[in-house]
């Protein structure tokens, strides 16, 4: 991946799911294969009434044509970033219509979205950047939620400070479904004040904002940079505290 010289900083990590693109593509030739030989078999051998024969080779083969349908089918296998790189000063990735970069700087927002399968998350962030593109890292990349959470990190460290100044101004700051001003913290018209909140927190998919007897919510994929908006309710809230 080629990357302007000293733009993004010294290289921390990259992201690969080229390897395990390439080894899925193996086995998928490989089943395919496997079935294109097993039918003839199958059907010879029910000809000519070699029952057990013919049925093994029937049922190996269907099983090996749905192996092959399975991998060719898999949710962004094919698609999507194929390689990212992280990088002290932004991030690099390569897509289907080449190679872009960015800056910290030059990055708004990242919302991340869980969805559980059985014991495993699969994970998702969409990365929007100041021209309008927006980048979706997904789990076909390795280690991705390293990945989502560090660039979110990021742009949280930069946007937190905006928000904070829009809010000690008196403005009204609007993250997602969640408005954050010097009273308190509000979603689809219910108020907590922050002498109320006990704790606002991302986990398990969901954003929450707690409160004895009340709690707001909403799922993380609904709140553009969940990250930022948990850390401003804490700077705003410590903000109230002190004064």
């Amino acid at each position: 991946m080629v990357v302007s010289r000293g733009r993004l900083g010294a290289p921390v990590r990259t992201f690969d799911a080229r390897p395990a693109r390439r080894a899925a593509l193996g086995w998928m030739v490989a089943f395919v294969l496997a079935t294109a030989v097993l039918t003839p078999v199958a059907v010879w051998a029910l000809d000519t009434r070699r029952w057990g024969l013919g049925t093994a080779a029937a049922l190996l083969g269907m099983v090996y044509a749905a192996a092959a349908g399975w991998i060719a089918g898999r949710d962004g296998l094919w698609s999507g970033i194929r390689v990212a790189a992280l990088h002290t000063e932004g991030v690099a990735a390569r897509t289907r219509g080449g190679a872009v970069e960015y800056a910290w700087d030059e990055l708004e927002s990242v919302t991340v979205s869980g969805v559980q399968y059985g014991a495993r998350v699969r994970w998702r962030f969409a990365v929007a950047a100041a021209d309008g593109r927006v980048l979706r890292f997904g789990d076909q990349l390795p280690d991705v939620r390293e990945l989502g959470e560090a660039i979110a990190a990021e742009v949280a460290d930069r946007t937190v400070a905006r928000h904070l100044e829009s809010v000690r101004t008196g403005a009204v700051v609007r993250l997602g479904p969640f408005a954050v001003d010097l009273d308190g913290v509000e979603k689809d018209g219910e108020r907590l004040p922050w002498k109320s909140v006990h704790d606002v927190v991302l986990d398990n998919g969901l954003v929450a904002v707690t409160a004895p007897g009340a709690t707001l919510s909403a799922l993380a994929g609904q709140v553009p940079d969940a990250l930022a908006f948990t850390a401003l309710c804490a700077q705003v809230s410590a903000l109230r505290d002190a004064s």
